[in-house]
């Protein structure tokens, strides 16, 4: 397959940890130093270019000399080998101690973290006993804290691997700690600055795959991915897949997971979920496309086939929902949880089927709760938080859920401005309703519900001539409000607004 130049840069890098072992080696004398160094010649192979040389010869040296399997496992993970790079690193871990031992280790938790293997917590935690304060220890913690969701403490470490100067794989490690941290801005930022150092770089370019596909821009994401993919690379070939879903063509991104699936380790659990999340996805795209029965059938068959699957779960409770079957839906939904309870998805469709389908926000709140605390960063989820509070009359909170999403540089959405405008007419703050609404409107035109919740507003204002022209705005595109429409024919008729304090019961967006 073809490789890229960021096969060939971990290649050429020495490990820190192993240049401080040759110095040890170099004070034990000229007869010494006047022998010829396997491990030296090895090096001299890889520098060359010849990295298959270089591998061979070090794959002779592991029996008997701990730091070449080290070295092996940096090589084989610069080739994209990574399932063969951690083999490496478990042995060097094993045999070599001190800052050496904490490289190796550090270096593996970070594979098996990008893996989604369940040893990288015991291996991220042996490697900062072996070296507290090393490079790779504190990178390896730095992902392991961000995999639990602990984003500020992710940060500092990440923070400080890039202050010690750990280049492009601390910079990725604060990409990843930044989307722990529900900064999807500062992540991207982060990835691109690793990139614009490796532009071939494995971590940084599926890190930042991830996050333009979280953030709604998952067609560039694809030809970033495309690079990794074309030289074998596991992990590329599983972002792709749920890129290619997010792009809805789950049939390609079926043939990607299942590649992945085939190239992985038996240990690799999370290439295994994705064929089953990736199946979900197909049959929810038909369902989509009005084959909605058929969908429920084939999710139910998935789920026979996969009992503790909560994706599988979840695609059923998708697909009822589809069906507007609101009791199944919530049923499939908790079963879900159970299986997985920080399946961040989960808890928002559950909040959703509570809200919209059964007409009950203060049960939603709850659930959105969890999946904003699982998902720190999705403007989606914030949103319903704030507008299922809106709707439970717990305005203020309300109104500080959705300030943070409409305050998140580059949004430039509608659905927060409607929610935080309905936040503040509810609790009689005109102004600052009209402001959200005229926003809402400006991103998304022609919406008659904002336009008759704005024309309210006027009337809390007493501004009778936005309010007659919100209220023919809100008429035109169909808003079906008989008080407002019966306060906009006495007002065009020529009369004054007799009680401002009145104002409409809230209402949900028809779309979302």
């Amino acid at each position: 397959m073809k490789r890229w130049s960021w096969l060939l840069v971990a290649a050429l890098a020495v490990s820190p940890a192993l240049g401080a072992e040759k110095k040890k080696d170099g004070k034990k004398g000229k007869a010494a130093a006047a022998q010829v160094d396997p491990l030296q010649e090895a090096e001299a192979k890889a520098a060359a270019g010849d990295v298959t040389g270089a591998i061979e010869a070090l794959e002779a040296l592991v029996a008997t000399e701990p730091r070449a399997a080290l070295r092996l496992g940096v090589l084989r993970q610069g080739q994209g080998e990574l399932d063969l790079a951690i083999d490496a690193y478990k042995v060097a871990g094993e045999k070599l101690t001190g800052p050496a031992q904490g490289e190796a280790l550090g270096r593996m938790a970070v594979l098996q973290v990008t893996r989604g293997m369940p040893e990288a917590a015991a291996s991220a935690e042996a490697a900062a006993a072996a070296d507290p304060e090393g490079l790779w220890p504190t990178i390896a913690m730095a992902y392991r804290r961000a995999q639990d969701g602990q984003g500020a403490e992710a940060v500092t470490l990440a923070q400080k691997a890039v202050a010690a100067g750990g280049g492009v794989d601390a910079k990725s490690a604060l990409g990843r700690a930044l989307v722990a941290q529900g900064d999807m801005a500062g992540a991207e930022a982060a990835y691109r600055e690793a990139l614009a150092s490796e532009p071939n770089g494995l971590l940084p370019l599926t890190g930042l795959a991830g996050v333009l596909r979280k953030t709604g821009r998952a067609a560039e994401a694809e030809p970033l991915l495309r690079k990794a993919v074309d030289a074998g690379v596991v992990e590329a070939h599983k972002e792709l897949a749920r890129v290619l879903v997010a792009l809805g063509r789950a049939g390609e991104a079926l043939a990607e997971a299942n590649l992945a699936a085939a190239m992985s380790s038996e240990n690799d659990t999370e290439a295994q979920t994705l064929v089953v999340e990736v199946k979900v996805e197909r049959a929810l795209q038909d369902a989509a496309q009005g084959q909605v029965d058929l969908a429920v059938e084939d999710l139910t068959r998935l789920l026979e086939q996969n009992p503790q699957s909560a994706m599988a779960q979840l695609g059923l409770a998708r697909a009822q929902i589809l069906r507007r079957d609101a009791d199944a839906a919530l049923a499939a939904l908790q079963k879900a949880i159970e299986l997985d309870p920080k399946n961040s998805e989960a808890q928002y469709q559950l909040g959703h089927v509570q809200h919209v389908m059964k007409q009950n926000p203060a049960a939603a709140v709850a659930a959105f709760e969890q999946a904003v605390a699982l998902e720190p960063g999705s403007e989606l989820f914030r949103t319903s938080l704030g507008g299922a509070l809106a709707d439970a009359n717990l305005l203020d909170r309300a109104v500080e859920e959705l300030t943070k999403v409409t305050s998140t540089e580059g949004y430039s959405g509608w659905q927060a401005w409607f929610y935080l405008g309905t936040a503040h007419l509810k609790a009689n703050r005109f102004q600052e309703g009209a402001a959200a609404f005229q926003k809402s409107l400006a991103a998304k035109p022609d919406n008659g519900q904002a336009e008759g919740l704005l024309a309210w507003c006027y009337v809390g204002l007493k501004d009778t001539d936005n309010f007659k022209l919100h209220g023919a705005n809100a008429k035109k595109l169909g808003f079906k409000d008989p008080e407002l429409m019966k306060r906009l024919a006495q007002v065009e008729a020529g009369e004054t607004f007799k009680d401002t304090s009145a104002k409409p019961r809230s209402r949900r967006p028809r779309a979302r």
